[in-house]
């Protein structure tokens, strides 16, 4: 999908995404790197990050990088953060993408799985947008940070106990970040995804009767795209949004709109 802003509007930009070779995350990448950006793609695996920067279109200024890192590991972050800024000479934009859910009824949550989406989704993205505000705030650069949340930030999922606890924990960072550093120039803002066409909701989008079932269900009729999470981002990393901190914007197909999920909505 062609972006609608002006074209290269990230030209010399230099972007870190973390999660960023799948779903959307991948879209993400293709997304900055079509309008000009340097990106560097994070993800657990060199060897599937360095099969993937070739896929990502070519800019003037300079290579693509994978930077492996488990978010949820403090050292590894640094580590890879470090290793951006020195082979980009700075950067511009982070995006946190990274994100991992498990199912079970409530009553069975166990610390351990509890603790691992918890790590990932919250610690995680605590990890990477610390160091990179160390960074920023020494330098005085005015960046752009975009955390990708869900819907589940405001509207709770039955037996997704952690994922639902851990998107409304990133709804109030997003918040109390942009609050401490609006006055240095720093903006952090939320994308808060419907139900998307990724590898995460396999779920339900590999069983034709689940799928109708989430279609039906919401008010647009249809899951969303990766390249429609995207383009919102691009949005609220570019000067468009230059007056913009501390919010989240919804991109569901209008499935907030429900006032009962559960009722409303069963993958």
């Amino acid at each position: 999908m062609p972006s609608t802003l002006s074209s290269r509007q990230f030209e010399n930009k230099r972007v870190f995404i973390s999660g960023g070779s799948q779903g959307i995350g991948q879209a993400l990448s293709h997304a900055f790197a079509r309008e000009g950006a340097r990106v560097a793609v994070n993800g657990r695996h060199k060897d599937k990050l360095d099969a993937f920067l070739p896929t990502l279109p070519a800019v003037s200024s300079g290579p693509h990088i994978s930077s492996p890192a488990d978010v949820a590991d403090e050292q590894s972050v640094i580590n890879a953060i470090d290793q951006t800024f020195r082979d980009f000479g700075g950067l511009d934009v982070l995006i946190c993408n990274a994100g991992v859910l498990s199912e079970s009824p409530s009553e069975d949550v166990t610390y351990e799985d509890f603790m691992k989406v918890m790590s990932v989704n919250v610690t995680g993205v605590m990890f990477c947008v610390r160091e990179v505000l160390k960074r920023w705030l020494h330098t005085g650069t005015k960046g752009s940070i975009i955390i990708n949340s869900s819907v589940h930030q405001i509207i709770p999922k039955p037996a997704f106990l952690a994922y639902s606890a851990s998107k409304g924990a990133v709804g109030n960072m997003v918040r109390t970040w942009g609050l401490e550093y609006a006055s240095r120039g720093i903006r952090v803002n939320g994308v808060a995804p419907g139900a998307i066409l990724t590898p995460m909701n396999d779920a339900w989008m590999n069983d034709p009767q689940k799928y109708e079932t989430v279609s039906s269900h919401i008010p647009m009729g249809r899951p969303g795209k990766p390249d429609e999470i995207a383009e919102p981002v691009l949005f609220l990393a570019s000067g468009l949004a230059s007056y913009i901190t501390g919010q989240t914007l919804y991109v569901d197909g209008g499935l907030t709109l429900y006032a009962d999920f559960a009722k409303n909505w069963s993958s």
